[in-house]
């Protein structure tokens, strides 16, 4: 008999177990829906150290528009300027297009060796070279 009512009285509690667990629905759609997500916002007061109203006008509010943007001048665009430059460029000519062989790349030529009027033997060590591995 005690065999008999352990297993009725384990039974019935999971029962119990499992009804009141069902209550709560719960699954990982619920988890990433972002309406769920419940947010506390914080209102904080910073303290700058300092009144803004002493550096402000007297009746200053920050939501009026003190500037009138029709007395503004706005520049109209002008007319681009047309040159004909067909006269001065090869025929075919694109200045967007890529170069399609190796000989259409332009190289600037090296320039004349620059003199700055600095002389580099006063600031480094007697024989110095720095094309030697130390």
């Amino acid at each position: 008999m005690k065999r008999k009512s352990l297993k009725t009285s384990l039974i019935m509690g999971l029962l119990v177990a499992n009804a009141a667990f069902a209550n709560i629905p719960i699954s990982e759609i619920d988890e990433l829906v972002l309406d769920s997500v419940d947010y506390i916002e914080e209102e904080t007061d910073f303290d700058l150290g300092f009144d803004t109203a002493d550096y402000l006008p007297e009746d200053f509010n920050p939501y009026k528009l003190y500037v009138d943007l029709q007395a503004i001048d706005f520049i109209e665009e002008e007319e681009s300027i047309k040159i004909k430059t067909s006269k001065y460029l090869p025929e075919g000519f694109d200045a967007f297009a890529y170069p399609s062989h190796v000989a259409d790349f332009n190289y600037i030529d090296a320039l004349d060796e620059v003199k700055l009027n600095f002389d580099t033997k006063e600031h480094l060590p007697e024989g110095f070279n720095p094309y030697i591995k130390r």
